[in-house]
C-alpha cells in the first residue's frame, strides 16, 4: 500500500525493517498515529523537516485511542453485517446470548420481586378500590418490563460486541427519524383498513364500545389510553429491537468475509438471519400456546416480512413503525371496549397482530396488511433513497 498523499517517505522502506514489515508487530514499532509519527524512516535517513502530519509507511492498523473505545460500523455491509466488526471473534455471539440470558433472568427476577412487594403493600391487586385501575396498573407494568429490554439489548451490543449501540438501529449508526415518522404515517393506512374490516365482519355491535364499560369515571378510561400512549411505543421498540434486530445481527456475523466455501457464503447472505429473527417470537409463542394454529402462522408471516424489511430498510425503523401503530390501535381497543385483561393471555398479543382471535381470519387479515404495508414502504424507500448498506470506511 502507497504511502498518503503529501508523505515526504518512499512509496516502500527499506533495510531489514522494512523486509520484515509484514509482521503485525513490526509494523506497530514504526508506525504511528499523526503527531506521534517517526520521523526517521527504516532506511536511515531522517526527514529534513519533521511534520507531524505526515504519516509513517505503511499505514497503521487502527489503534484503540480510548479504553472504552468500540468498533467502527464496517464499510459497505448490510444491515444484517454490522456485528462483524474488525474486533469480532469467534466467541462473541455465543457470550452476547449468554449475557442476554443472565441479563433478561435478573429482569424477570426483580420484575417478579416488585410485583410481590406492590400486591403486599396493596392488598390483593394494584388498586383495590377499582378493578379497572388495577388492570391498567397491571398494564402498565407489563409493558414497561417488557420495554427495559431496549437498555438490556444495547448494554449486550455495547459491551459484549464491543460496537456502536446505533448499529442496531440502522446501517447508519443512529435512528433515521424522518425515515421513521414516514413509515408510522404509512401503517395508518393498511392498520386503519385491516382493522375496520375486521370488525365489521365479526360484527362487534357498537354497543361494545365505551358506553358499555363500566370504568367508575372517565378519567379511569383516560388513564388506561395514556398509559397505552406513551409505553407501548416503548414496548413495540423493545421487541424489534431485540427479537429482530439482535438476533439477525447474531446469526449475520457468523458467515467468514473472506470464506469462499458455500456455507459461509449461505452464512452471509440476509436469508439465515430473515428466517432466524422472522420466526423466534412465533416459535416462542407457539411453546406457550401449541394449540393456537392460525395466531402461530400470522405472527411468523407478520416477523418474516418485518425482519425482510428489516434488511431490504437498512434498518429497524419500518419495523417499528408498523409494529407500533398496530399494537397502538389494538390495546386501545382493548381498553375502549373494557377487555384490557386480555392483554398477555394469547387472546391478545402485543406482537402487531390485527385484533382477532385464533382463527383463519386472522391470517388473512395479517397477509393482506403486510402485504400492502410491504408495497408502500419499498416503494417509499426507494424513492426517498433510504440507504441499505453502511457506508464505506474513510481513511
Amino acid at each position: 500500500m502507497p504511502p498518503p498523499p503529501g508523505s515526504s517517505w518512499p512509496a516502500a522502506p527499506e533495510g531489514p525493517e522494512g523486509q520484515a514489515c509484514g509482521g503485525y508487530a513490526q509494523e506497530q514499532t514504526w508506525a504511528w498515529p499523526l503527531g506521534g509519527a517517526r520521523q526517521t524512516p527504516p532506511g536511515g535517513h531522517p526527514a529534513l523537516t519533521p511534520d507531524p502530519s505526515v504519516w509513517a509507511w505503511p499505514p497503521p492498523r487502527p489503534v484503540r485511542s480510548k479504553q472504552f473505545a468500540c468498533a467502527e460500523l464496517p464499510g459497505g455491509e448490510s444491515y444484517h453485517r454490522l456485528a462483524r466488526t474488525p474486533l469480532f471473534r469467534w466467541w462473541v455471539p455465543p457470550l452476547a446470548v449468554l449475557v442476554f440470558a443472565v441479563l433478561l433472568f435478573f429482569l424477570w427476577v426483580g420484575v417478579m420481586l416488585v410485583m410481590t412487594i406492590v400486591a403486599i403493600l396493596g392488598g390483593s391487586g394494584l388498586a383495590p378500590d377499582s378493578v379497572r385501575v388495577g388492570e391498567i396498573a397491571g398494564l402498565a407494568f407489563g409493558l414497561a418490563a417488557i420495554a427495559l429490554l431496549i437498555p438490556v439489548t444495547l448494554f449486550v451490543v455495547r459491551v459484549v460486541q464491543w460496537r456502536r449501540a446505533g448499529s442496531l438501529i440502522s446501517v447508519e449508526g443512529r435512528v433515521r427519524w424522518r425515515w421513521l415518522a414516514r413509515c408510522v404515517f404509512t401503517a395508518a393506512v393498511p392498520v386503519t383498513a385491516g382493522t375496520g374490516l375486521l370488525l365489521l365482519v365479526s360484527g362487534r355491535p357498537p354497543a361494545d364500545g365505551p358506553g358499555a364499560v363500566n370504568y367508575g369515571s372517565v378519567e379511569v378510561l383516560a388513564a388506561a389510553l395514556l398509559v397505552i400512549a406513551l409505553l407501548v411505543p416503548l414496548q413495540s421498540a423493545a421487541e424489534e429491537m431485540t427479537v429482530r434486530g439482535l438476533t439477525m445481527q447474531l446469526v449475520g456475523s457468523l458467515g467468514s468475509p473472506s470464506g469462499d466455501s458455500a456455507f459461509s457464503r449461505v452464512l452471509r447472505s440476509p436469508w439465515p438471519a430473515v428466517l432466524a429473527g422472522g420466526t423466534l417470537f412465533a416459535a416462542l409463542y407457539a411453546s406457550t400456546h401449541p394449540g393456537n394454529l392460525w395466531t402461530t402462522v400470522s405472527l411468523a408471516v407478520f416477523g418474516l416480512a418485518m425482519a425482510w424489511l428489516t434488511w431490504r430498510t437498512g434498518g429497524l425503523e419500518a419495523a417499528i413503525g408498523l409494529h407500533v401503530v398496530n399494537s397502538l390501535v389494538q390495546f386501545t381497543l382493548c381498553a375502549v371496549q373494557g377487555r384490557l385483561s386480555e392483554v398477555g393471555t394469547g387472546v391478545v398479543i402485543g406482537g402487531g397482530l390485527p385484533l382477532g382471535t385464533n382463527t383463519p381470519m386472522t391470517l388473512a387479515l395479517t397477509t393482506a396488511q403486510v402485504g400492502l404495508y410491504l408495497l408502500l414502504v419499498t416503494g417509499l424507500a426507494r424513492r426517498g433513497g433510504v440507504s441499505r448498506r453502511s457506508p464505506l470506511t474513510r481513511h
